[in-house]
């Protein structure tokens, strides 16, 4: 798995709804890959901070510029 990969199924990831074979490379990515590792710690923070205000409802866009927004976070470290 690299860095797009990871991002493109962060979600999934963080939900547990990987198949176990890419659940494991995740995992594996995610012990060499810095960049990553603060992506998927400031991702969690902003799941936790959504689920102390309550959800909000993404469009197609919104979801799209967030993982825009990621990956060049992740080409920038």
């Amino acid at each position: 798995m690299n860095c797009e990969t990871l991002a493109a199924n962060l979600t999934d990831f963080l939900e547990g709804d990987l198949a176990a074979e890419e659940e494991m490379a995740a995992l594996e990515h995610l012990s060499t890959c810095n960049a990553c590792e603060v992506v998927l710690a400031e991702t969690r923070n902003v799941v936790d901070l959504a689920h102390d205000h309550g959800r909000v409802a993404l469009t197609d866009e919104d979801r799209s510029r967030m993982l825009d927004g990621v990956i060049r976070k992740m080409d920038e470290q």
